[in-house]
């Protein structure tokens, strides 16, 4: 009995896509003799992420999330002898998932964007993605595949 109701309550739990805020802390001095051309401590960085959650409502989904996101905080010294700690900030949105299976094409996330009509595909683009029309400044530290970068002493 209890193996059929497990089966049954598990067909009804859903899949979501919970959007989750971290935010990372740099502390420290870094030592003078890895300091190098990708060095910087002008900017803060936040990380958003979407994960994959299996839950029988939205307000389970954000609870698992959350709870999954202070597990995964993680603390470390970065390639400059300097304190990295990353930590959840909060959830930001919860999608439920609309297709039955997993599969290729399949949307994980999606919201609506409400502007002014006047307002040009290219101020949406600069304004909610800026990150796409930057180009004086590039921070090396977030480019994951840069050789110079992942080369460096504490860089395991």
């Amino acid at each position: 009995m209890k193996k059929r109701l497990r089966k049954k309550m598990s067909k009804e739990w859903e899949w979501y896509a919970v959007k989750l805020l971290h935010e990372c802390n740099i502390s420290g001095t870094p030592s003078p003799e890895t300091i190098d051309k990708n060095y910087s401590n002008t900017h803060k960085t936040y990380e958003e992420s979407i994960i994959l959650v299996k839950a029988p409502s939205f307000d389970q989904a954000y609870v698992t999330a959350e709870k999954e996101a202070k597990e995964a905080e993680v603390d470390y010294l970065n390639p400059y002898d300097e304190m990295v700690e990353w930590k959840f900030v909060e959830s930001l949105d919860c999608f439920k998932l609309l297709d039955e299976k997993l599969q290729s094409s399949t949307e994980l996330y999606s919201r609506y964007l409400r502007v002014p009509k006047d307002i040009s595909k290219e101020k949406v683009i600069s304004h909610y993605y800026p990150e796409t029309t930057l180009e004086e400044e590039v921070d090396y530290n977030l480019i994951l595949r840069n050789k110079d970068f992942n080369l460096r002493p504490n860089s395991n």
